[in-house]
């Protein structure tokens, strides 16, 4: 067993000292290793720049020499000795739903950030005690800390996967569903709503449960951090998750509150899907380098979708919002002419080279946003099918069955033949165009809505250099304003050779602030010429509209004319009348 310890000292220098003693069972060297990454962020972190004062010592205080093979492996020279203890600083300053933080307020840890882990024995128990921890302080998360402030873990990877907030002043709620407790906590200045929030959370946790019969743990914790900023990230694990969105402020206004439970459905639904049901490429995980696999449009894309469906299947989201907040997830994908050039499983893999910045022009996608549209596709295409006897939720469970409940990964070959299995039909052909190939959605998702009597329709942007010229801005960043961030190719902006980066200042003889949409339209239908600055140098470009449009906004309707048999197949998704 190795016995952690997290020392707070110094809370304003956010500077938290680990100690973590290990029997070293009579080898003359161990390797040390701390993850380069955590699980549900599909890139490399290098969460060893936090670290500093890394020191050795053996059980009778003698300092010990370590050799460091890499950036966040260590050697130990351990001849002769019972037990070593090492010793390091870890810098904990970032609050998001991912990191570790520690100020005169919380100690919040992601354990996989910051506890080292020898390779050959992560699957023994783990000890972790919190030292110094003020009296005041309530824990909260899936670790089971009794007295002395210790839990014991089962292994590492149960360690690592069990986030914890320890402070003074938490929001606290409990409630059963099925006979699996859950745990709301939440930090930061906010007033909830408890009379609204619990039954929303209870009928989205049970239209869940329902899919699968269970849930994979018998306690789950919701854990908020809710700062007075704008913010929005969740993080995924079996027995809670840790959700960072802001501001406060806003908790109980209507269009902040539905992102709210879209995030809490989303990870919940993870607590299934990819903590339970994992690609064999992530069975187990290695913290040490990238685990790369083609199935994150299965892990973060059907997650996507069944995260905002179960609150429509539950009566929680009105379709008005599910079908407003869907149609801006397709609309960013649509806007996005990476899609000409990289396919669904790519950006799965290419997701660990820069699948979080925004990275060359028109180079990549998003598997979670093309990922959820084409899980839509799917589940309508399997209803349609099966005559609604089958869709996405059959396979599912079927993953969830016969993979995760018997210990072992899915490949993406199990996934096609689950699917194609459960269709009564060889799916290939689909995922030779929506996922392997880069054939265009619209067509095909607006075949599939219609199935449930809906459809697909766009009208143009209100802002005239989108709709005529096809490229995009900054406009609410004061200092980078009317920066150009998009440009559509074969526009009249691409054509004219403008290029992302570009900053415009003049339209004609008209200097540009705020104002650059209102000047284009008086000049409608005739050249213009765009003065703007690149690298330093003033250029300008006469741009000319052409007979296409760009960057339409999309919404997803109802049709009118749907007749019965598409408004019954509606009930049947929806869980409601049409």
């Amino acid at each position: 067993m190795i016995q952690y310890s997290i020392t707070l000292n110094q809370p304003e220098k956010h500077y938290i000292d680990i100690s973590a003693k290990i029997d070293t069972r009579g080898v003359d060297q161990l390797k040390i290793q701390l993850p380069a990454w955590r699980p549900g962020r599909y890139e490399l972190a290098n969460f060893a720049q936090n670290v500093r004062k890394w020191m050795v010592f053996d059980e009778k205080g003698s300092r010990l020499k370590s050799n460091k093979i890499k950036k966040d492996c260590w050697i130990i020279e351990s001849a002769g000795c019972k037990e070593v203890t090492i010793k390091y600083d870890y810098y904990s300053n970032l609050l998001d739903a991912g990191n570790t933080y520690f100020n005169e307020n919380q100690l919040y840890v992601n354990p996989v950030n910051c506890l080292i882990y020898i390779h050959e024995r992560i699957n023994e128990p783990c000890e972790i005690k919190l030292i110094n921890l003020p009296d005041n302080y309530k824990i909260a998360g899936s670790l089971s800390f009794e007295s002395e402030h210790k839990a014991v873990a089962k292994d590492y990877h149960t360690l690592v996967d069990s986030p914890f907030i320890a402070c003074q002043d938490f929001k606290n709620q409990q409630f059963v569903v099925g006979g699996y407790s859950f745990n709301i906590s939440i930090v930061g200045n906010v007033h909830p709503d408890w009379d609204r929030i619990l039954p929303d959370f209870k009928a989205f946790c049970t239209q869940q449960i329902d899919i699968f019969g269970e849930l994979p743990v018998k306690d789950y914790h919701f854990l908020y951090q809710m700062p007075d900023y704008k913010y929005y990230h969740g993080v995924e694990h079996l027995a809670s998750n840790v959700v960072c969105i802001g501001p406060a402020e806003s908790l109980n206004n209507d269009e902040f509150y539905a992102d709210f439970l879209g995030i809490s459905s989303h990870e919940l639904f993870h607590s299934w899907n990819v903590k339970s049901i994992r690609p064999v490429e992530m069975y187990p995980y290695d913290y040490s380098k990238e685990n790369y696999t083609a199935l994150n449009y299965v892990t973060e894309g059907v997650t996507s979708y069944y995260g905002d469906y179960m609150l429509l299947k539950s009566g929680v989201y009105r379709w008005e919002t599910y079908f407003a907040k869907t149609a801006k997830t397709i609309e960013r994908h649509l806007h996005n002419y990476g899609k000409l050039y990289q396919s669904l499983s790519e950006a799965s893999k290419d997701s660990w080279l820069d699948g979080y910045k925004v990275g060359a022009p028109e180079r990549k996608i998003s598997f979670y946003q093309k990922g959820m549209i084409i899980a839509w596709m799917l589940d309508l295409n399997m209803r349609r099918d099966t005559n609604n006897v089958s869709g996405l939720d059959s396979v599912m469970k079927i993953l969830y069955d016969e993979f995760a409940k018997k210990g072992k990964g899915y490949s993406e070959a199990d996934y096609l033949n689950i699917v194609s299995s459960a269709a009564g039909k060889d799916y290939r052909s689909f995922f030779e165009k929506y996922v392997w190939g880069l054939e265009v959605v619209e067509p095909g998702l607006n075949e599939a809505l219609s199935y449930i009597g809906c459809g697909l329709t766009k009208r143009p942007s209100a802002l005239h250099f989108e709709d005529w010229f096809g490229f995009r801005l900054l406009e609410a960043d004061p200092v980078n304003r009317n920066v150009i961030t998009h440009i559509a190719p074969d526009s009249p902006a691409d054509t004219a050779k403008l290029s992302v980066g570009d900053k415009i200042i003049a339209v004609n003889d008209i200097s540009i602030d705020m104002n650059l949409n209102e000047v284009l339209r008086e000049y409608k239908n005739v050249p213009v010429e765009i003065f703007f600055v690149r690298n330093g140098r003033q250029l300008t470009v006469s741009l000319s509209e052409n007979n296409d449009r760009y960057y339409p906004v999309y919404q997803i309707i109802k049709n009118a004319d749907a007749g019965d048999i598409q408004k019954q197949n509606y009930k049947l998704w929806a869980n409601q009348e049409f």
